[in-house]
């Protein structure tokens, strides 16, 4: 069973919008601590932040936002899918040539009890893109989002468990979940929940109402269905990088660099042809091969620049910075894009800035003002360290404006 957190929460906002550069995820799992979290239920076991009938997580996301996605935004299956019970309804029954939705078409199978989900809704709500960016800095995962509509009474998806984490944030509306006896303790991506699985016995129950949240890790048996109103909540995934996919890729490197683990396993070996001490002695070889052969920083490297790709905030602002007539000044104050990963490397006599998938170079002597502006929140361009002059100053905050590594305050 998991843990109930239900202590009057400390950071609860009430202003006007979203703050983008708060901690988010501080902000979201409150007045649990990001420590505690850490420590006690990561991986580990569900916990469930409950507030009561509050509106905390309504500036992520509202019905306003689905209606123009939906509406105006052209979607196509599978951004938009739509699901009752034990399954998925068939795309047909609500997309056109060429798989986009028809918008009346979801309205209607919502009537009738489907659920409409819509998938990777960060790419489109700035709110959400910040907060997945956020995680995935966080916790080195690649993090997106599905939200999901429900109508009164109706549930989407018959008892499952998943291949990632997630963190449930309710929107509005309740749903009342039930929490299953774990099947599988933290399954890889290969280890998918089978339609048809019986669930065994239920361990847990509780109401997920407006502004609570709960978190499940991974292989964690549970359903979900809703009261008697519509219920609208966002589900965060957390799809880290486990040991076993970082030793996979270690030894798929290796054998890129060494010629012998590329080789075929001998012949014979599946009729009785080769003695198990001898299949045990090539083996003990081969994985020797591969500790002397690796070197580790390579998939380091790759894992890196995955969640430096994917965790991307929405860059709105890119044509008006462009079309701004005031000229940076070195009194002109600019901060870090808020959610944005980056990282500062030297290779060679260069600098290197890595972000989004995208590497700019730069002279080496540029490194210690990169590192300022990769770890200070706001400053002014005159505040950058002296290894470069004022016009150096200006060029560099100049580009990285352009680039969307900063933004003009």
């Amino acid at each position: 069973m998991g843990t109930l957190y239900d202590r009057p929460r400390m950071t609860d906002r009430t202003g006007p919008g979203p703050a983008m550069d708060r901690d988010w995820f501080a902000w979201l799992i409150d007045p649990l601590s990001t420590d505690e979290f850490e420590r006690d239920y990561y991986e580990q076991q569900l916990v469930h932040i409950r507030r009561e009938a509050s509106p905390y997580y309504a500036e992520l996301l509202s019905v306003v936002d689905l209606d123009s996605v939906l509406g105006t935004h052209a979607a196509s299956y599978p951004d938009i899918k739509l699901a009752r019970g034990d399954g998925d309804v068939a795309p047909g029954e609500y997309t056109a040539d060429a798989g986009r939705v028809q918008p009346l078409e979801v309205a209607r199978h919502f009537d009738d009890g489907a659920t409409v989900i819509f998938n990777q809704l960060h790419t489109r709500v700035p709110t959400l893109a910040w907060l997945c960016a956020a995680l995935g800095r966080r916790f080195s995962s690649r993090v997106q989002t599905n939200v999901y509509l429900t109508p009164p009474g109706a549930q989407g998806f018959a008892p499952h468990w998943d291949t990632h984490d997630v963190f449930v944030l309710q929107i509005s509306g309740t749903k009342r979940w039930s929490i299953y006896d774990t099947k599988v303790s933290l399954p890889l991506r290969g280890q998918r929940f089978e339609r048809g699985t019986p669930p065994g016995e239920v361990s847990d129950e509780f109401e997920l109402g407006p502004g609570s949240a709960v978190y499940l890790p991974r292989g964690l048996m549970h359903a979900a269905r809703s009261t008697d109103e519509p219920s609208l909540h966002v589900t965060l995934g957390l799809t880290a990088f486990t040991w076993a996919e970082f030793l996979v890729e270690s030894v798929t490197a290796a054998a890129l660099e060494e010629e012998s683990l590329r080789r075929n396993l001998p012949r014979g070996f599946a009729g009785g042809g080769v003695p198990a001490a001898e299949q045990e002695r090539l083996f003990r070889e081969k994985l020797e091969v591969v500790q002397a052969r690796f070197d580790p920083r390579v998939v380091w490297r790759r894992f890196t620049d995955e969640v430096l790709a994917t965790d991307v905030p929405l860059f709105t602002d890119l044509l008006g910075e462009r079309l701004r007539t005031d000229r940076l000044t070195p009194r002109s104050r600019v901060r870090r894009r808020p959610g944005l990963l980056t990282e500062a490397a030297t290779e060679g006599d260069a600098c290197l800035l890595r972000f989004t998938g995208r590497e700019l170079r730069l002279p080496a002597g540029v490194r210690p003002a990169l590192e300022f502006v990769t770890t200070t929140d706001e400053f002014a361009v005159e505040d950058l360290p002296d290894c470069l002059d004022e016009q150096g100053k200006l060029t560099l905050v100049a580009r990285l404006v352009r680039e969307g590594v900063l933004q003009r305050v």
